[in-house]
């Protein structure tokens, strides 16, 4: 049997309206700075009350968690076969990934940074931590899993976010492959996994 969350998540008006609410706060980020934004904006924006709002979200913030890992998460599925195993080719995918999300979101909302940008750090970051935490713990091998993951996820996004402010000077393949460069001899210990 279903839990009442599974069963929403299939849901069609629950698709649909979390896809509203989804276009209505990317339009108003298209407008606004994210402080700026209402509920009541997001709500009417997607043509619902504020209670439909709540009964879908906590608040903004976590309408933009949900915004950014769906979107994310989509991106990965276009690059990724298989995501499941720790490789160098899925930690370059990762890492491309994420300077290509950051760089598209930065062009269309401004630098993601600032009191008045979206806090995408806060859902970004420990999306990649997790992922890269999974990996390596699925390998079995790996003492420190959770230091490694840690210290690998904030090296890719922080570099990749602070690029985005205003990468002018090398393209995201080239950020990715400096990136690697930097990341990969402290991978070393766990070699034969990648």
């Amino acid at each position: 049997m279903q839990s009442t969350t599974e069963a929403n998540k299939l849901d069609p008006r629950v698709i649909r309206t979390r896809r509203d609410l989804v276009a209505s706060m990317f339009s108003l980020l298209k407008q606004k700075t994210f402080s700026q934004i209402t509920v009541q904006q997001i709500a009417e924006g997607a043509i619902v009350n504020r209670g439909t709002f709540y009964a879908h979200f906590d608040d903004k913030f976590d309408l933009l968690e949900y915004m950014v890992k769906d979107s994310f998460q989509k991106m990965l599925d276009v690059r990724m076969a298989s995501r499941e195993t720790f490789s160098t080719e899925n930690l370059r995918l990762l890492t491309l990934a994420t300077c290509e999300f950051l760089a598209r979101f930065s062009d269309k909302y401004g630098p993601c940074h600032g009191k008045d940008h979206p806090p995408i750090e806060r859902q970004l970051q420990p999306y990649i931590y997790q992922l890269l935490l999974k990996w390596l713990k699925s390998a079995e091998m790996v003492d420190s899993a959770e230091t490694i993951a840690m210290a690998t996820s904030w090296a890719i996004f922080g570099t990749a976010l602070q690029w985005s402010w205003g990468r002018k000077e090398v393209s995201a393949e080239t950020l990715t492959d400096q990136i690697m460069s930097l990341i990969t001899p402290g991978l070393a210990p766990i070699q034969p996994l990648i």
